[in-house]
């Protein structure tokens, strides 16, 4: 009966909207998309020294949601492509391809992915090229208080050999990050959260959830909180459901949950702001981002975004 009157409360709701929405007992559904027939990506553009940009536009003829994410006033929405190495518009190739194909999906019927391919990664050890999605918005609008995004995710079977502590560095793959910004009116932040995967020296990967200020900003590195998980397996060569919500104050009332397949890896209690307090600017719910071996590659379908726990407060929608 709640789920149902849940799903009356967002089918009655205004999904159109581009701001903010302020806590409430209802949750909004705010964006859906499974990269479904009439979304397409951009040839890369806006080449800089070290990288470009690919958008994602269109209509998702599935959910009726489009690309560009207008929801929480989201101003840019897509791949950036940051490469090891200066390239351009003839070179970029070699170094990351991303294109949205026909798979089996997570339900074993035929769905489309993005598929997130970084060839020239650079040194072992060092994070080199990478291949976010990023969903970016203006710090002038105001914070994105309390969010939940979920998407299935799947890593090849030979990911955790890409994965090593015999170099310094390559030991880690990237899965989800937010970051601040709008220190001195510029794109610099003061807060980040990052969830990784980290192998450990007995060989077995294992989930780190972090709270730091590595948002670009000009200050020395301060790590704020840490959640290391060796209990919830990695998965590896199957379709699995990334979970994360954020409720962010500076109180004792911020949150930061997340969880893989229905099991939690890390929930935090507590103050989740920077020195000074600025916005969420940058969201990347995946990014093809290691320091290990290339390729680094990324696959993802089913990409929802809510204004709060859609199956309840605190509860995974694992099995939904």
């Amino acid at each position: 009966m709640v789920l149902f009157l849940l799903f009356l409360s967002y089918m009655s709701a205004d999904i159109s909207a581009d701001r903010v929405i302020a806590p409430s007992s209802t949750v909004m559904l705010l964006f859906r998309s499974n990269f479904g027939a009439g979304v397409s990506l951009t040839s890369p553009t806006g080449y800089y020294t070290n990288g470009a940009w690919q958008y994602l536009t269109g209509t998702d003829q599935e959910t009726g949601y489009s690309w560009p994410v207008k929801a929480l006033g989201a101003n840019l929405s897509g791949i950036q492509l940051i490469t090891s190495d200066p390239i351009d518009s003839s070179t970029i190739g070699k170094y990351i391809t991303n294109q949205i194909r026909q798979v089996t999906g997570p339900k074993g019927n035929l769905v489309n992915e993005l598929f997130q391919n970084v060839k020239i990664k650079g040194d072992l050890g060092q994070a080199g090229s990478q291949a976010p999605l990023v969903i970016n918005r203006p710090w002038t609008i105001g914070d994105v208080k309390d969010l939940y995004i979920t998407y299935w995710f799947k890593y090849e079977i030979d990911f955790p050999s890409k994965l090593t502590r015999e170099v310094p560095g390559a030991g880690w793959r990237q899965m989800f990050a937010f970051k601040t910004g709008g220190y001195l009116n510029d794109w610099r932040g003061d807060y980040r959260v990052s969830v990784t995967i980290l192998k450990g020296l007995d060989g077995q990967l294992y989930w780190q959830t972090k709270g730091d200020n590595v948002a670009n900003g000009p200050w020395p590195r301060v790590d704020y909180w840490t959640i290391d998980n060796h209990t919830v397996a990695v998965p590896v060569d199957r379709w699995s459901k990334f979970e994360v919500y954020w409720h962010r104050s500076s109180g004792s009332d911020g949150r930061f949950w997340v969880a893989v397949n229905g099991e939690v890896i890390a929930d935090y209690h507590g103050p989740n702001m920077g020195d000074y307090n600025l916005p969420i600017t940058r969201i990347f719910p995946n990014n093809a981002y290691s320091g290990g071996y290339a390729t680094v590659e990324s696959h993802s379908t089913g990409l929802e975004i809510w204004n709060g726990f859609p199956c309840g407060m605190g509860v995974s929608c694992y099995e939904k």
